[in-house]
């Protein structure tokens, strides 16, 4: 007798919504209002009967099927708009290599003369991230990266030697573009919008920790981490790459 198919799950994850599998949990990352929700416990398995692209490596298996409580907490997430129905595809996560390098300043080659297009390309792209953070959410920051990359001839996002000099002259400038008291996100966004006016668009990263939970944001060109130790990053789990 021929086996039958596994029912397909109904639900999937709305394409402004991220998640990713932390200590046993399951993070969501709600790109619309930039909030995050933490699932535990029995739900954090048991969603994957609903959800077709739910995250569920690392988690604990769910040998009985949901029950009506997952059933109806599944219910409320997609009227909350954070599943929507399975279409026929899925969307594809966009991959990222693990960090394991971190960008040196000593990489910068050291030239005559100030460099005064580039100091004038960090204030503007410090000023663009400003304005992006207080009039964009981070879908709409996500969809304006993606916008900065498309059409254009791209020097690629590998760790070339233009990346890295450009990169580390950055961290050089940083401290009198940047104050102290900027967080990661802006220190970011201000990296990868400098080397936009280089034509190099390395990978925006936003990963997310637990005990206790924290978000973290930094810029990443395949192994190589350019505006943060590689060891800090890998404590977080990425949950969102642009």
């Amino acid at each position: 007798m021929a086996r039958t198919a596994a029912p397909q799950p109904p639900y999937r994850l709305a394409d402004h919504v991220r998640a990713c599998h932390v200590d046993g949990q399951v993070i969501l990352l709600d790109l619309h209002h930039d909030r995050y929700i933490g699932v535990a416990g029995p739900q954090a398995s048991a969603a994957a009967h609903w959800v077709a692209d739910w995250p569920t490596a690392g988690l604990q298996p769910c040998e009985a099927p949901a029950s009506s409580a997952v059933e109806s907490w599944v219910s409320k997430l997609h009227e909350a708009g954070l599943l929507v129905k399975t279409p026929p595809t899925l969307r594809q996560p966009d991959p990222l290599e693990d960090a394991l390098e971190t960008l040196a300043t000593s990489d910068l080659q050291q030239s005559r003369g100030v460099q005064w297009r580039r100091m004038a390309a960090i204030c503007c792209a410090t000023f663009v991230a400003s304005r992006w953070l207080k009039r964009r959410s981070l879908a709409g920051i996500a969809e304006a990266l993606r916008g900065l990359r498309h059409g254009r001839e791209s020097m690629g996002d590998e760790p070339t030697e233009a990346l890295r000099c450009a990169s580390s002259w950055y961290l050089r400038m940083r401290p009198f573009a940047i104050s102290s008291q900027d967080q990661c996100l802006h220190d970011s966004l201000t990296l990868l919008h400098f080397l936009a006016t280089e034509r190099i668009y390395p990978r925006w990263v936003i990963g997310v920790r637990t005990r206790p939970f924290a978000a973290h944001s930094w810029v990443q060109a395949q192994h190589l981490v350019l505006n943060d130790l590689h060891e800090n990053v890998r404590a977080y789990t990425p949950i969102l790459v642009v």
